[in-house]
């Protein structure tokens, strides 16, 4: 009504304008331009797609670091995620979502292989091994360190022998282009056709020291949210005419937590909110800032109606609106105790968004447990490809389109590696290591719909929290259901005996 009542005043101005200069002899107004330009609810938004027919492109897009439940759609009312609320409201969202690691690197590797990250590893360390005894090794390497760094490049480079995602894509006439977080060498070595991480070899680690680590997690596509988007906009321009893959994987809302001004002006003066919160919130919306600038390359292109948007983050974080972590370094980097790094399921837990206009109905499922392993095994439904043999996970599609899954799990199970420092595993203050990366640490977990158990075999230690009546993971439950402990320690062992071998 606003709107109207000010055509209406303008109108009337004209109008008494016009009278006045009708006396002055003039018969015509210039503003300058100002008033030339249609406001947005008057674009014709009525397009001629650029390949309606055909396969969808996929957009993966992977959140750094960004738990649950920091997006505006889940109802979090700090964050600022208007983007993100697009694909969250527009699209089906399974809310008991899991990543399959708390930390970021195995998770990827579940993306793109659709393995559990112990079938990757044990995979991935076979092939190193055959290629380090085939291959005649730098006589330069005469330490047990070198053999080290020598051994994670040929492991690191195992993945040319896996049947990726943009693999099994560009058996169908996909292109792909890969941005952002890789761990796994270049983005030709993930099969890639396109893509901003590059190679390294064991030299870099010792000339590189410590910077080592970012060529490691990304090199040059690190740069992808950060600093441009330029790569990714310029690959959907160049490949609208065919189908395409984006992998986009920013390290945001990750540390280091500095957003741009832009950004952490929405919160600067809210008294109610931590330092570390409004970093952290200001780091989000960078992110959603990113995917924002993705929906409007799609739209630019007009291939948007025929992109199937995929969202996923690779692991938890914790971090309440008026709880400070800025103050000790361990939880700066990694935020609070149940997040990112913990056996909690907090550590894992993420919304999984399928998103495309006009094709997927908007839909919010509380059921299913869905699970980063049904990623690839969706996408592939969609674009009518095979999936390769012995993936782990299912298609969601039939429960995407409101029918019944056809082989809805009942429970997760995973095995975790590494453990965060500062806490123990139940989260209780531990000082055996101040290193932010954690330490190794050992053990499973099962989550079902009520259930969320650790067991740590080594030591026979266990904890179990009902999430139905504690969702914040407070009070361990093991010693009031001890049928139940022996219960799930019997469904990881199995597991462990079909996926461990």
């Amino acid at each position: 009504m606003r709107h109207i009542a000010s055509l209406i005043a303008i109108g009337l101005l004209l109008v008494g304008c016009g009278e006045a200069a009708e006396e002055n002899g003039d018969t015509g107004y210039d503003f300058g331009g100002v008033f030339d330009e249609t406001y947005a609810g008057e674009i014709d938004r009525t397009v001629k797609p650029r390949r309606p027919d055909g396969p969808p492109n996929v957009v993966l897009i992977i959140a750094d670091d960004l738990g649950w439940p920091y997006l505006g759609f889940l109802g979090d009312e700090n964050v600022i995620t208007p983007n993100m609320d697009i694909l969250g409201n527009g699209g089906a969202v399974f809310e008991i979502g899991h990543s399959t690691s708390n930390h970021c690197r195995p998770t990827l590797q579940s993306l793109i292989t659709g393995l559990y990250p112990v079938q990757y590893e044990q995979r991935a360390i076979e092939i190193a091994d055959r290629r380090m005894a085939d291959d005649e090794l730098p006589a330069v390497v005469d330490t047990e360190q070198e053999r080290r760094v020598l051994h994670r490049q040929y492991e690191t480079g195992a993945i040319e022998e896996f049947p990726t995602l943009p693999r099994v894509l560009s058996e169908h006439g996909y292109v792909s282009h890969q941005s952002g977080k890789w761990w796994e060498q270049s983005f030709r070595h993930g099969g890639f056709t396109h893509g901003m991480t590059g190679s390294w070899q064991w030299e870099d680690a010792a000339d590189l020291g410590d910077k080592w680590f970012f060529t490691f997690m990304g090199g040059q596509g690190m740069d992808i949210g950060r600093n441009t988007m330029k790569p990714v906009t310029d690959f959907i321009a160049e490949n609208a005419d065919q189908p395409f893959f984006v992998w986009y994987s920013p390290a945001l809302p990750h540390v280091p937590l500095n957003p741009p001004d832009r950004f952490y002006k929405f919160f600067e003066d809210r008294e109610e909110l931590s330092e570390s919160a409004k970093l952290y919130y200001a780091n989000i919306a960078w992110f959603d800032w990113g995917v924002g600038e993705l929906i409007d390359a799609l739209r630019d292109q007009r291939v948007l109606d025929n992109t199937l948007i995929v969202y996923i983050n690779d692991n938890g974080w914790e971090q309440a609106a008026d709880v400070e972590y800025a103050d000790n370094h361990v939880t700066f980097a990694n935020g609070g105790p149940r997040g990112k790094g913990s056996f909690f399921d907090t550590g894992f837990r993420t919304p999984i968004i399928f998103y495309w206009q006009g094709r997927i109905v908007a839909l919010r499922d509380t059921q299913t447990l869905a699970s980063a392993i049904d990623v690839m095994p969706t996408i592939l439904d969609y674009v009518g490809a095979e999936a390769p043999a012995g993936l782990p996970g299912f298609s969601l599609r039939n429960a995407i389109e409101g029918e019944a899954a056809a082989s809805v799990r009942d429970y997760f199970i995973g095995r975790l590696t590494q453990h965060r420092s500062g806490t123990n595993f139940r989260g209780e203050p531990d000082s055996a290591t101040q290193d932010h990366m954690g330490a190794s640490l050992s053990g499973y977990y099962r989550r079902d719909a009520r259930w969320h158990f650790v067991w740590l075999p080594d030591r026979d230690e266990t904890a179990l929290y009902d999430l139905e009546n504690d969702p914040g993971q407070l009070t361990d439950a093991s010693s009031e259901n001890p049928a139940l402990i022996e219960r799930f320690k019997a469904d990881i062992e199995r597991w462990r005996q079909e996926f461990e071998q």
